[in-house]
């Protein structure tokens, strides 16, 4: 697998881990700038992994995106 693929691979893997968890706790760690933690030593940081595609219309619902 090239760096790009193994990189989007993972990316996937993370994506699908933060999906498991509950809107509620996705939102409040949102706001607070906290980050996630997604199992196996990894955490979700939204300052570095910015906010998933999926989740923004969520957030925008909840009056946390302009």
């Amino acid at each position: 697998m090239t760096g790009n693929a193994a990189q989007r691979a993972r990316r996937t893997l993370r994506e699908a881990a933060l999906q498991e968890l509950d809107l509620g706790t996705l939102a409040q760690a949102y706001r607070v700038g906290q980050a996630v933690y997604l199992g196996h030593g990894d955490f979700w940081a939204w300052e570095r992994d910015g906010i998933p595609a999926w989740l923004v219309p969520q957030l925008e619902d909840l009056g946390f995106l302009p």
